[in-house]
């Protein structure tokens, strides 16, 4: 499987460390590519499907969509209207991987939700380019730090995030939903930089965000120090 990663916008910010080489020429993804791309309210299916994959990996967690996380009926419009954002990355048609963000509570920070990543797209580092994504996104927006809810269970992606260098709280949330759903709180406060484009021969970042259409850009996730 390849592990570049097409973005389709160039408004999806990133840092040098996570977008090691781009190209500004249009094209089709070849095949085995990872495609980022804002997710639509068509998506929605695809979406769950891919939540109730990864929930089936652990016993106990089920998912009834309407009662548990009715904002992914309409994926996209749900996000916007929280004020935030949700992405997918597909493989041959098949998504493959999801994340958003909203506004948290605190108005310094915003919140990562939905990073799912299916079984056989993982260990070659989308996870955290996923992560990196959000924080670049977030640093765009002049958030100072980002925090999540991770279920106690999820333990690989507990390690993700501590090396990404989110602290875990001493708080834990229990959730009314149909798996009695336990989470854990974590943060990061982001440092003061800003999120760069890093494609070779790219505009000025204020000539960039004013082009509405914009060629394809590729990138390769960072690798996993696990195996």
């Amino acid at each position: 499987m390849s592990d570049e990663l097409v973005a389709d916008r160039s408004e999806v910010a990133a840092d040098e460390e996570v977008l090691h080489s781009a190209s500004w020429s249009s094209r089709w993804p070849a095949p085995g590519e990872l495609v980022l791309r804002d997710a639509s309210d068509e998506d929605s299916e695809r979406v769950i499907d891919l939540i109730h994959c990864v929930w089936s990996e652990y016993p106990g967690k089920t998912l009834n969509v309407r009662h548990d996380m009715p904002e992914l009926v309409r994926v996209a419009s749900s996000y916007r209207e929280f004020g935030g954002r949700f992405w997918v990355v597909e493989r041959d048609g098949e998504i493959v991987a999801s994340v958003a963000y909203k506004p948290s509570k605190d108005p310094a920070a915003v919140e990562l939700q939905k990073l799912y990543v299916a079984r056989d797209a993982r260990r070659n580092g989308l996870g955290s380019t996923l992560c990196q994504l959000i924080e670049d996104e977030a640093a765009r927006h002049g958030s100072s730090a980002v925090e999540l809810w991770s279920d106690v269970k999820l333990l690989d992606a507990h390690r993700l995030y501590e090396e990404r260098g989110y602290l875990r709280g001493h708080q834990t949330k229990t959730y009314d939903d149909t798996s009695g759903t336990v989470r854990f709180y974590y943060r990061k406060e982001l440092a003061a930089r800003p999120a760069l484009y890093v494609a070779r021969r790219q505009p000025p970042i204020a000539e960039a965000e004013s082009i509405e259409e914009t060629a394809a850009w590729t990138v390769r996730p960072e690798r996993s120090a696990r195996r």
